[in-house]
């Protein structure tokens, strides 16, 4: 991983007039400094606005409608963040790269970090990927986990902007952009591609999930709402999560592979070939885990329950939806 140290740059940019002129810096990206969010408007800019405000930065957004354009921060930021929907990030970086100067920080948001960065890089300035693992209407980001990938930046300053992070609850897990990809190969897409297939039967076997749930277990009720919580969101947001993970392929494979050999122990009739197959599981995943998941598991089973009893047996009528506010 390669880190440097920013650079002076001689030039501080057109766009600087456009927001008004601060006095140069005595450490880099410290408070006061300029904090510029593409894409400021939606739900994770809103959330980081706050932040960096509450942290004594002076912030500036550019979104839809406006008067500051992205051009004006990419020229004016101390420290630039990209908090666009994932399936533009690449192109609005890039777009933006040829303006950015060598004491810059450039950030992003994205699910995904390989392609970002890579764009990032383009520029002459200091480089950061950031992935929150939480939406932007957390109540609190005591316990949450920030993911950085500090590809191209001096150590102490982002040691600096890290311990911020770290003050406010932060969990941040640093890694490099490639590890990253990989482990929301996982994370992310393997989970969000089974939820979106369960889905997909459902519709397809046209089942009425209101009258299921008058067969409900507790384990189902909780399956559900996890579909559930997924389809409330945005499908752009996991296409994109799916479609530009690299490792994709490789898990739709095995996926595949995996459906075909249920499908022939079933024609079979081999239950012991079942039986292996999850003992070998369980043998991975480890006693400690799974004993420990079945524990925290019954405990949230238990408070489905009361919140059934509280709320009724249907998850279909009654009562204001909306997407949820932890996204992913």
């Amino acid at each position: 991983m390669e880190r440097m140290k920013p650079r002076e740059d001689k030039d501080s940019g057109e766009g600087a007039q456009t927001l008004g002129d601060l006095p140069p810096r005595p450490l880099p990206w410290e408070p006061p400094a300029r904090v510029g969010i593409v894409g400021g408007l939606g739900e994770m800019g809103r959330l980081f606005t706050r932040f960096f405000q509450d942290q004594g930065y002076g912030v500036h957004v550019a979104d839809l409608g406006t008067t500051t354009s992205a051009l004006d921060l990419a020229r004016s930021s101390d420290i630039l963040l990209f908090a666009v929907p994932l399936h533009r990030t690449e192109d609005v970086v890039r777009e933006l790269m040829p303006m950015t100067r060598s004491s810059q920080l450039i950030m992003d948001l994205s699910s995904l970090k390989v392609g970002p960065v890579r764009e990032m890089l383009r520029s002459p300035a200091s480089v950061v990927g950031l992935h929150p693992m939480f939406g932007g209407r957390i109540s609190t980001y005591v316990g949450q986990t920030l993911v950085a990938c500090p590809v191209r930046v001096d150590a102490d300053a982002w040691g600096r902007l890290r311990q911020r992070f770290v003050g406010v609850g932060l969990r941040v897990k640093e890694c490099t952009p490639e590890h990253h990809d990989r482990m929301m190969s996982i994370i992310q897409v393997l989970f969000h591609m089974t939820t979106m297939l369960t889905g997909r039967v459902l519709r397809e076997l046209e089942v009425d999930i209101g009258e299921t749930m008058d067969y409900t277990s507790p384990s189902y009720r909780l399956e559900m709402n996890i579909l559930g919580r997924m389809f409330a969101q945005s499908p752009e947001l996991y296409s994109a999560i799916t479609q530009r993970n690299p490792y994709t392929g490789d898990l739709l494979d095995r996926l595949q592979a995996g459906l075909e050999r249920y499908r022939s122990w079933v024609e079979g009739g081999d239950l012991d070939a079942f039986i292996g197959d999850f003992n070998r599981s369980a043998d991975h995943l480890g006693k400690v885990f799974c004993e420990r998941a079945y524990g925290e598991s019954s405990d949230l089973l238990d408070f489905v329950v009361r919140l059934a009893a509280r709320n009724g047996p249907s998850l279909t009528g009654g009562g204001e939806g909306g997407p949820p506010g932890n996204a992913e």
